[in-house]
């Protein structure tokens, strides 16, 4: 055989092992990505794998034309999936929820956070890792010839196009059904298990921007707004308002009575079963593990997260300038607003955010230089310290309205410290991160006692609410669902229990004492203000009005007027709900902001 003849199979056989590598790199990392997220392939149809291997395909293919060099374009992708498929395996691991589009709003916030968590390289993460580096080796031996800039431009043009028909048939319903993907968007977890992470990623996109509600108009809102008929005169003497929203603070017994070696709530227990000039009760929040800004947004918008696209941060995705708010209405009634936060600026767009709401002052970790520091974070006693400053340097006709979001007991709770003594021990459950998470309970409740103690004292008419933005992630939690054969991904219709916290509305003066109430954040700061004596703003009004025969709405719980939950069927026909999906709306995207 010539050298001529070798050359030319030589040149075959490459060309034929780099189409190989081409093909099999995407099919491979298809595969990686989802042993990552843990999905159950098991169950797809075939349908549904080839539909994902396609994308995967088409990607690398883009890289490809795009760059005219196939080895940079095999270790581009193989590296681009590997990643995708690790950042979205450790934010399961700490959120129980799969990456979504709007992830890349909160990614600074995100990544100010990540250092706080532990990542374990489990046999999964290990051999993709491993499998990735084989195809990156592979595609070193990989070469095909580079095609001409406008050949090049023609197939990235069809590339492109194909990838376009892609996600364009994943927004179109017909498609969806006829695909049998799941399309339930306040399941994001199960839509990537159903469809694949990519497809359920991609299927997303379609949701980046709120759609407005069947029939809605600014009119039509406005008219709701016209008949709440508010003309109540604001009181000469107005209670101050502090609002403390405790960082994950929760009860863990909601889920199950489990014993420990002493109270880790006891102050809170005694305010919450009922104590002089307190009112109790359940708060339904929308958010678990994490998405604190979530809870901060339904309580002072009194909006639901119910509407808004599963996992979307409207503090990120929806707010870019000045919105109306409870901060607002506080202000026209002549109140000094502050916002309080032991932690960065930056932090959700608060920065940004809370100028956009109206606060006339916003009070960040650096406003905290002599604070105590509990494991990494200020602690409570230093942000109650520092609120019990602000109310003896004001002046006695000046009311205050503090909103405080605490960082003591965020997660993670992986860790020891030499500051931080874990003092509570739950009995039967094992598990020392628990074990912290109940001593930093303790520490709250200690805290909550000695600035409520004081404040008994102070000579100013003074509400506080206090409640937890959402409850632990689920490593937490699970020993003690584990005492009863359960987990948090085996509650099934009870699953709203993990979205529950205690609240309580005190007063250091005579208020009516009420127990027992089961509400959700959107209400929350009507039913302050009607217990600080303060009329409520038109919008406020209309909620309440709302709250009546939707006493919960939350992104996990809808309860009707008897206190069952509502079917889907109901839900869309329930008149209530249109005039609280069309109040939203407005609120989130039409209101101006000076009319709050």
């Amino acid at each position: 055989m010539d050298n001529d003849t070798l050359n030319t199979a030589s040149s075959l056989v490459r060309k034929a092992y780099s189409v190989f590598v081409l093909l099999l790199s995407p099919f491979v990392m298809f595969w990686c990505v989802e042993f990552l997220a843990n999905n159950p392939m098991n169950v797809w149809t075939v349908s549904t794998i080839v539909f994902n291997i396609l994308f995967y395909e088409l990607f690398f293919l883009l890289l490809f034309f795009l760059t005219g060099r196939l080895r940079i374009s095999l270790i581009a992708g193989d590296v681009f999936f590997l990643l995708f498929g690790l950042v979205n395996h450790f934010v399961m691991e700490f959120r129980s929820e799969p990456v979504v589009p709007w992830d890349i709003f909160s990614a600074g916030t995100a990544a100010s956070v990540a250092a706080d968590y532990e990542y374990s390289l489990t046999p999964t993460v290990i051999g993709c890792i491993s499998v990735t580096f084989l195809l990156m080796a592979l595609a070193m031996f990989a070469k095909l010839p580079v095609l001409r800039f406008r050949i090049r431009a023609v197939f990235l043009l069809l590339i492109i196009g194909s990838l376009s028909s892609y996600i364009y048939a994943l927004h179109q319903d017909r498609f969806i059904k006829y695909m049998k993907f799941d399309n339930t968007l306040f399941t994001p977890w199960f839509m990537a298990r159903k469809n694949g992470l990519t497809t359920a990623f991609l299927m997303d996109l379609k949701y980046l921007n709120v759609e407005q509600p069947d029939g809605y108009s600014k009119e039509a809102a406005e008219e709701l707004l016209e008949d709440t008929g508010q003309t109540a005169d604001v009181p000469a003497d107005r209670p101050n308002i502090i609002v403390i929203m405790n960082e994950a603070f929760s009860d863990p017994a909601v889920l199950g009575d489990f014993e420990t070696n002493m109270d880790y709530m006891p102050f809170f227990r005694y305010l919450h079963g009922g104590a002089e000039n307190t009112i109790s009760g359940m708060l339904n929040v929308s958010v678990k593990g994490g998405n604190t800004a979530n809870t901060e947004y339904e309580f002072l918008t009194g909006n639901s997260m119910r509407y808004f696209p599963a996992g979307s941060i409207p503090y990120q995705q929806y707010m870019f300038g000045p919105k109306a708010s409870v901060v607002k209405t506080l202000e026209e009634y002549g109140y000094t607003t502050i916002a309080m936060h032991p932690y960065i600026a930056k932090g959700w767009n608060r920065n940004h955010v809370y100028d956009y709401f109206g606060f006339d002052e916003k009070l960040f970790r650096d406003a905290f230089p002599d604070a105590e520091i509990l494991r990494k974070y200020i602690d409570d006693r230093s942000v109650f310290s520092r609120i019990g400053d602000i109310l003896e340097e004001k002046e006695a006709d000046d009311p205050a309205f503090i909103f405080a979001v605490t960082m003591q007991n965020h997660s993670g709770y992986f860790d020891d410290f030499d500051n931080f003594d874990v003092d509570v021990h739950a009995e039967d459950c094992d598990s020392r991160i628990l074990d912290r998470y109940l001593s930093l309970m303790k520490q709250s409740d200690n805290a909550l006692y000695e600035f409520i103690n004081a404040l008994s004292d102070y000579d100013e008419d003074t509400v506080i609410i206090f409640f937890g933005d959402h409850q632990p992630n689920d490593v937490v939690v699970d020993p003690v669902l584990k005492l009863y054969g359960r987990s948090s991904s085996t509650l099934g219709e009870e699953e709203y229990l993990r979205y529950q916290v205690p609240f309580i509305i005190w007063a250091n003066y005579d208020i009516e004492e009420k127990t027992g109430i089961d509400t959700s954040v959107n209400y929350l700061a009507a039913h302050v203000m009607e217990t600080a004596g303060l009329p409520l703003s038109a919008f406020q009004a209309a909620m309440r009005s709302v709250e009546e025969e939707i006493p919960v709405i939350s992104t996990k719980r809808l309860l009707g007027a008897d206190g069952q939950p509502l079917s889907p069927d109901e839900e869309s026909a329930d008149e209530s709900i249109k005039a609280f999906r069309y109040l939203e709306y407005y609120r989130a995207f039409d209101e101006p902001a000076e009319t709050e």
